[in-house]
């Protein structure tokens, strides 16, 4: 669990006084004055943060295509954030992969996971010559279903 901000207060000037002399004063006043800092960046923090989160939510409905970023997909029904969107979390939203890309705009095609891992699994794939082996076991089926036929 993360620390406090009295927590990290209280470390800093723990940590200051045991290198410098302080008075009980001096010890109370910047811890005070130490947490109000603290306290302060805490907020613009939030603030930041928040502000972001306005900007790519706006960006997102805009253009649903902007849901699907390098490292995230953001899911448009919620907005959470994620590497691939799940079937069990599209169920959450009482939908289908097949019917949240339809009702979205997006190509049946389209993968609903961040494009860096697309590009991982695009790789593997043509390492392992996927494509080339899923050819092969294609033309293998036609040509067994057509002696089938001729018999």
């Amino acid at each position: 669990m993360p620390k406090t901000l009295v927590e990290m207060a209280a470390d800093i000037v723990a940590a200051q006084a045991s290198h410098i002399s302080m008075s009980s004063d001096e010890i109370n006043d910047t811890l005070n004055k130490l947490f109000i800092t603290l306290r302060d960046i805490k907020n613009e923090e939030n603030r930041i943060s928040n502000s972001f989160d306005v900007i790519n939510k706006v960006k997102v409905n805009d253009n649903p295509k902007a849901s699907i970023q390098k490292d995230k997909v953001v899911c448009l029904e919620c907005g959470k954030e994620f590497k691939q969107i799940s079937r069990s979390h599209l169920k959450i939203h009482n939908l289908t992969p097949k019917e949240y890309k339809k009702k979205h705009g997006f190509s049946l095609k389209q993968a609903l996971s961040s494009k860096c891992l697309t590009a991982k699994r695009r790789k593997l794939a043509k390492e392992k010559q996927l494509g080339n082996k899923l050819a092969e076991y294609r033309m293998k089926r036609a040509a067994e279903k057509g002696q089938n036929l001729s018999v």
